[in-house]
């Protein structure tokens, strides 16, 4: 009887003892890029929010002056155009980056007569920066000799007579199409990572069960990757914001009449031209907030998203 006793507490203590090898294994493995983290992104976050209650030009000291920034935000028409630009910036690239790359990787999943081709050309962008590949577009959205005016032309068309990023109502529509094809490759690599997660045999189940491809997709398919979904508007929506710094920055410069003028753009705008470092560091805090409040609604939404029929 004491001998088989024992044995269970012998199990139990090995248990135990891998147990914690396999933690201190993951604090090792994470432990690093944790202080990268914390060192390049939480202490920044702290030390612009510490910035927002200071006014300083680089040139002495920096003033406490409370919340004079966050006051005078409120009464500058520049935030609310750059806060405006910014939400429909984010909300016309992300909504299409998920579609568009759950289309692809459906695509690119099949196998089919080119094929091959196919998965080489989508990973194209990732091979490119984002300031070269701003550096192409710019001669697509070139006018009267761009590509894109050509494409225009041909179809019979009027292009924009002052080129699509400098037009009213083409500029943003346009950076958003640079950055969703900066993008996608990461979003199709995702999708396609959840796709190769659903057991086949489910599939052709649905197919014997006489299930057409909108049910195979609709019931099957979007089930098994829409917690993916969330990831991938995750990863977008953060892309996007960073983006709108380098696109406007090297297209647009904010123009036409601030119809580009993204947060972020305007928070360098403020900080390096202006000089205005502490009025910078507080609507850097706005886009901070601005992302937290967006995650917290596609946190909010995932419920909707892993929701099985």
């Amino acid at each position: 009887m004491p001998g088989m006793l024992a044995e269970p507490t012998v199990a139990l203590s090995r248990l135990h003892r891998r147990r914690r090898r396999d933690e201190g294994a993951a604090l090792f493995m994470l432990g690093p890029n944790v202080a990268l983290f914390t060192v390049f992104v939480g202490v920044p976050i702290l030390g612009a929010f510490a910035l927002s209650f200071f006014a300083w030009d680089l040139n002495g000291s920096p003033t406490w002056v409370g919340l004079a920034n966050f006051t005078a935000m409120v009464n500058d028409p520049l935030v609310s155009i750059s806060v405006k630009n910014t939400l429909y910036f984010v909300a016309m690239g992300v909504l299409p980056t998920v579609f568009i790359a759950l289309g692809l990787a459906l695509l690119i999943n099949f196998q089919f007569r080119g094929i091959t081709i196919v998965r080489s050309l989508y990973l194209v962008p990732a091979a490119v920066s984002l300031a070269a590949s701003a550096v192409i577009w710019q001669y697509i959205y070139a006018p009267k000799f761009g590509l894109l005016s050509f494409l225009f032309d041909k179809l019979g068309l009027t292009p924009p007579s002052d080129g699509f990023l400098f037009t009213p109502g083409w500029a943003l529509p346009s950076l958003d199409v640079v950055c969703i094809w900066t993008t996608l490759p990461i979003a199709v690599l995702l999708y396609l990572a959840a796709l190769q997660r659903i057991p086949e045999s489910v599939i052709e189940a649905a197919m014997l069960d006489g299930a057409g491809w909108f049910r195979r997709v609709r019931y099957v398919i979007w089930p098994g990757v829409s917690d993916m979904t969330l990831l991938v508007a995750i990863i977008s929506l953060i892309a996007f914001t960073a983006s709108g710094f380098d696109l406007v920055n090297i297209l647009t410069k904010g123009q036409p009449i601030y119809g580009t003028e993204t947060l972020i753009y305007y928070i360098y705008y403020s900080a390096v031209v202006n000089s205005e470092w502490g009025y910078a560091a507080a609507l850097s805090v706005l886009q901070f907030l601005m992302i937290v409040g967006i995650l917290a609604l596609l946190a909010g939404a995932r419920r909707f998203l892993v929701r099985r029929p």
